[in-house]
């Protein structure tokens, strides 16, 4: 979404809210040149900008929200990640009359990788292959143990930048795809996608044997799939989430798998993280879990680096920002 703003006259201080060592190397200087000689300011954490909010006209980075209120001239917030959920949590900054844009583009490739190896893990039984390694068994599984993706249906929840790359690599391996989208455009979608309304979901979960949920965490997304998602959905059917772990409801989740109603499930994310030490998941066998690092890259930081300065170059010179979020809506 591309949103043209008016330039303020107010020239004032870029904030940079980021962990140490997870700067990149000349972030100051880049961003101060791309800037048109703004002062840089970073920071670990936003308490330590306390004394100069008044002062700050942009803040990049791992932004909490809740300093939001207390920043007067802020025009604009650019995000480090794709989502926006602190907006959920700290509603009152909906209202606020600054642009709020994220790191989104940046993450298509290691997500899709990531839920590729978790489908062909779950596929090829490697988790049982492994734990067999461990006791020296020298382990063969029958035909009737293993699955392919080629033929097969794969339901993909949330079409944005990630959507479109697991999709390409969907059709890589032979599957059909579906997508499924709030907005649906003539010509929005690869070829050999099928893209609808996102509130045609129930009519396609019947359909899936993957189904793929990247869907970012909003008021409308909350719990969007619940027991009678997975009641539509084929008790050979696997549930993925590398979106947000807020779009599912966990309990009814659990029950489907408790009950084997559907095959299995593969999360990236949960509704709190980390995970509980006395959530049931950790002792369902037909649950594959991973600690929210499917969007890790190893060069993370230079691209969401890039990404911010493409954008603050545009908002020196007047130029509609990339990436915005509608705060309004969430994402």
């Amino acid at each position: 979404m591309n949103i043209l703003y008016i330039m303020k006259p107010f020239k004032g201080m870029i904030g940079f809210i980021m962990d140490e060592e997870r700067v990149p190397e000349g972030a100051g200087e880049c961003i101060r040149e791309a800037g048109d000689g703004r002062e840089v300011k970073i920071v670990s954490k936003g308490r330590e900008l306390e004394g100069v909010l008044d002062t700050i006209e942009i803040l990049f980075g791992d932004v909490p929200f809740g300093m939001l209120p207390q920043v007067p001239n802020l025009a604009w917030v650019q995000l480090w990640s794709a989502g926006a959920d602190q907006l959920q949590k700290h509603p009152e900054v909906k209202s606020l009359p600054f642009m709020l844009s994220s790191a989104s583009g940046i993450h298509g490739n290691q997500m899709t990788e990531h839920l590729f190896a978790l489908l062909l893990a779950w596929n090829r039984s490697l988790p049982a292959a492994f734990e067999a390694r461990k006791k020296r068994e020298w382990r063969r599984f029958s035909d009737h143990q293993v699955f392919v993706l080629t033929g097969k249906t794969m339901l993909i929840a949330g079409y944005g930048a990630i959507g479109e790359a697991v999709a390409r690599t969907a059709l890589s391996f032979g599957m059909k795809v579906i997508a499924l989208r709030r907005t649906v455009s003539k010509g929005g979608a690869l070829p050999g996608v099928l893209l609808e309304n996102a509130s045609r979901l129930g009519d396609f979960l019947p359909e899936a044997d993957y189904v793929v949920n990247i869907l970012p965490s909003t008021g409308e997304t909350f719990h969007l799939f619940g027991k009678a998602e997975f009641n539509m959905m084929k008790q050979s059917a696997l549930y993925a989430n590398i979106g947000r772990g807020a779009t599912t409801d966990e309990e009814a989740l659990i029950e489907a798998l408790k009950t084997r109603r559907i095959a299995g499930a593969l999360l990236d994310v949960t509704e709190t993280e980390p995970l509980p030490p006395d959530s049931p998941l950790w002792d369902i066998d037909t649950a594959l879990l991973t600690g929210h690092y499917a969007g890790m890259h190893p060069d993370y930081g230079a691209l969401a680096l890039e990404t911010a300065l493409d954008n603050l170059r545009r908002y020196v010179q007047g130029r509609p920002l990339l990436n915005l979020v509608d705060k309004e809506r969430g994402y």
